[in-house]
């Protein structure tokens, strides 16, 4: 029994040796194949003929450089001129009016009061600094431009302890280059828009006279169908807020207009005498209803069924003219049964 014994942990012993020595022997490399070798020798060639730095192989500009010489990479903003980063900034403003604004006056001052140290300080952690500049693209980036920086004290502050008159000169010209745009134009009277409409709707409170008007137009509308019947209808007042209401397929704009009058009633006033624009977001492109001549029309028949989005928006020098949009309505409606763009 003890020679069994023995003879059993010897050939334990043995077999834990082998396999230890499996383990340890080097797996023999593996051969490469044709197209391996051809793609090493063409990366070879590559880099001997561009002479690229192996080291810049990796990020994407190296590649792109190796791969394409003659495709230029825009640089970063921070790699740009001081002068094309204030240009650049202050375009990249032009759909952001309030941040425009903000930022002209606070140049101005600066200009007319350089050494005066509280215009040459911002906090922003304000009310001002977090509606008109925090979230408008390139706003933080135009500051840094004309030289403030954050406070070494408190990175809440943006500081100007050096006033630069180039720079500043510079961004008040970049600046009244940007209010000349037209994008920067359509926000701003989007913005007086929105103020003007949200002082009408105010009225109701105030005034006995509005409140009858509002109640007149009311009374003008026709019943609201029960839920989940009729056209579902919103409408979009600017950026001051968006009204809904349901309507029949067979309701015409004229009861639209009357139920925008009973929230203000100076509403129809100003969509027939095109002071504003109406406009059907339902078409692709968004087009203007001309709410005289469309007055009669169904909201089936304009497209708004089984619902219809609007938007009141400023109106263009064409549209007060008189004159159509370039052919408007443009675009082909989306609701069923709608009536050809060209019957419109």
């Amino acid at each position: 029994a003890r020679t069994t014994n023995g003879q059993n942990r010897n050939e334990s012993m043995r077999r834990a040796a082998t396999a230890a020595e499996v383990r340890n022997k080097k797996t023999p490399p593996k051969q490469r194949t044709a197209a391996m070798h051809k793609a090493a020798q063409a990366a070879e060639a590559r880099y001997e003929h561009g002479g690229t730095n192996p080291h810049k192989l990796s990020t994407a500009a190296g590649a792109l450089a190796m791969d394409h010489p003659d495709v230029k990479v825009v640089p970063k903003l921070q790699d740009k001129t001081i002068e094309e980063q204030i240009l650049r900034c202050a375009d990249r403003l032009k759909t952001s009016p309030a941040a425009v604004d903000t930022l002209y006056r606070a140049c101005t001052t600066i200009q007319q009061h350089p050494k005066e140290d509280k215009y040459r300080t911002i906090d922003t952690t304000t009310a001002g600094f977090q509606r008109s500049l925090a979230n408008a693209p390139g706003a933080v980036d135009f500051l840094k431009g004309i030289h403030f920086h954050p406070s070494p004290h408190n990175s809440d502050l943006l500081r100007l302890d050096l006033v630069d008159p180039a720079r500043i000169y510079l961004g008040v010209s970049a600046l009244e280059q940007t209010k000349r745009t037209p994008e920067y134009i359509a926000g701003k009277g989007r913005i007086v828009l929105t103020k003007e409409i949200a002082a009408l709707r105010a009225q109701a409170n105030t005034s006995e006279a509005e409140a009858l008007k509002r109640a007149a137009f009311m009374a003008k509308c026709p019943s609201e169908p029960a839920q989940g019947q009729g056209a579902w209808m919103q409408i979009a007042l600017a950026d001051h807020e968006t009204i809904r209401r349901r309507f029949d397929g067979d309701d015409t704009l004229q009861d639209v207009l009357n139920w925008l009058g009973s929230h203000a009633s100076e509403i129809p006033t100003k969509l027939t005498e095109r002071s504003w624009m109406l406009q059907d977001m339902n078409r692709y492109p968004v087009a203007p209803l001309d709410c005289i001549k469309h007055a009669s029309y169904t909201l089936q028949y304009l497209g708004c069924f089984p619902s219809g989005r609007l938007e009141i928006v400023p109106s263009t020098e064409q549209w007060k003219s008189g004159m159509d949009i370039d052919g408007a309505p443009k675009g082909s409606a989306r609701g069923l049964g709608a009536a050809p763009k060209e019957a419109l």
